[in-house]
């Protein structure tokens, strides 16, 4: 079956509507309740219509999501740089304890798996 858009598909719907309508009588005649079939159409058109719009609005919410999501991380890597800094003043920056603090900054870098991912089987090859 050929994939059609969305409006393309709902055009559709509403053509065959109006046009099973029109052929009422010829429906009736040849055995087929028009009112049912009309319904099933009706009804599965208000369903794509009703999750399509949920759908964008999902978009509309994940795309808002994201621009804080971004700007939250971007705050966050700030905030524990400069936090680290500061740690670095205090214990002078040209002190052993300085060093190991300058590296988490460079820890940073390396890679490390996300939180959210499983950890990797035994025998697995790790991803660059």
């Amino acid at each position: 079956m050929p994939r059609y858009g969305h409006a393309q598909t709902l055009g559709f719907s509403e053509d065959v509507q109006a046009a099973l309508g029109k052929e009422r009588a010829a429906l009736d005649k040849a055995g087929v309740d028009a009112d049912v079939v009309l319904g099933q159409i009706s009804e599965m058109h208000e369903r794509v219509a009703t999750l399509n719009a949920r759908q964008e609005s999902l978009k509309r919410e994940l795309r808002e999501t994201t621009v804080g999501y971004v700007a939250a991380l971007r705050a966050l890597y700030v905030l524990c740089s400069g936090a680290l800094d500061l740690a670095m003043y205090a214990v002078r920056k040209d002190s052993p304890a300085a060093r190991n603090l300058r590296r988490l900054r460079s820890a940073i870098t390396r890679a490390r798996p996300s939180p959210a991912a499983p950890p990797a089987l035994p025998g697995t090859p790790s991803r660059p």
